[in-house]
C-alpha cells in the first residue's frame, strides 16, 4: 500500500496546491510511483494545473477516479485537500493519512492559523505523530523562515527543516502547467532544490 500524504490548511494562499504538485513531482523524479488526488472540487487547482500543460510526470485524479487496485501499486498517494476543510473532514483525514502536511506562511496570522489547526489535529489521538508543518512562501533574503520554524518548534510542533522559499518560478509553473524545474529562470533550480530536499524529509 502507498504512503498517503495529505496536504491541508485552514488558511488560504499558503501554497497548498503548489506544494502538492511539486512534492508529487519530486517523489516521481526520485523513482517512486506517485499519484495526486485533487479533493478540492470547488477550485480544483491541481487538476487545472495538470490540464494547462503538456503533461505532468504523474497522474492527477479526481476522487472518483481513484481505483483501489491501481492505488495498491503506488509508492505514494498525495492528497490535495479541500481549501478550508470542515473539522469533521479533518478528523476523517487524520484517520486515513500516514502523514499530514500543513503548509504555512511566516506571517503572524498564518502562524496563528497553523497553531490552531495543529492543536485540533493533535487532539485527535493518532494524528499527533502524523503531523508536520512546512513553511512555504518564505522570503528568500530574510531570517523570517528560520524564526518562524523555531517559534513553532518551541510551541511543540514538528516542523520540516526545509524552507520552501518564495520564487516567481512557482507562479510561472502554475501558468504553464509544469513543474518549477521546467521554467526558465535563474531561481528555478533553487526552487526545485527546496522541493527535492523537502521530499526527502517527507518520504
Amino acid at each position: 500500500m502507498p504512503a498517503v500524504i495529505a496536504v491541508t490548511s485552514e488558511k488560504g494562499g499558503v501554497g497548498k496546491s503548489t506544494l502538492s504538485v511539486h512534492l508529487a513531482g519530486a517523489l516521481t523524479e526520485r523513482g517512486l510511483r506517485v499519484a495526486l488526488v485533487d479533493e478540492d472540487g470547488r477550485v480544483g487547482s491541481s487538476l487545472g494545473w495538470a490540464r494547462r500543460g503538456p503533461g505532468l510526470p504523474f497522474e492527477v485524479l479526481e476522487p472518483d477516479q481513484v481505483k483501489p487496485k491501481a492505488v495498491r501499486e503506488l509508492d505514494a498517494l498525495i492528497i490535495d485537500t479541500e481549501g478550508r476543510p470542515r473539522r469533521k473532514e479533518l478528523r476523517d483525514l487524520s484517520e486515513r493519512a500516514d502523514t499530514i502536511l500543513i503548509p504555512s506562511g511566516v506571517s503572524t496570522l498564518e502562524l496563528e492559523s497553523t497553531l490552531s489547526l495543529s492543536d485540533y489535529l493533535n487532539s485527535e489521538g493518532g494524528a499527533r505523530r502524523k503531523l508536520k508543518v512546512v513553511l512555504t512562501r518564505v522570503p528568500p533574503t530574510s531570517g523570517a523562515g528560520e524564526r518562524a520554524r523555531e517559534d513553532l518548534r518551541e510551541a511543540g510542533l514538528t516542523v520540516c527543516n526545509t524552507l520552501v522559499r518564495q520564487y516567481a518560478s512557482y507562479l510561472r509553473a502554475a501558468e504553464l502547467g509544469v513543474l518549477c524545474r521546467d521554467v526558465q529562470g535563474e531561481r528555478s533550480a533553487q526552487a526545485w532544490a527546496d522541493i527535492v530536499s523537502l521530499s526527502r524529509e517527507v518520504l
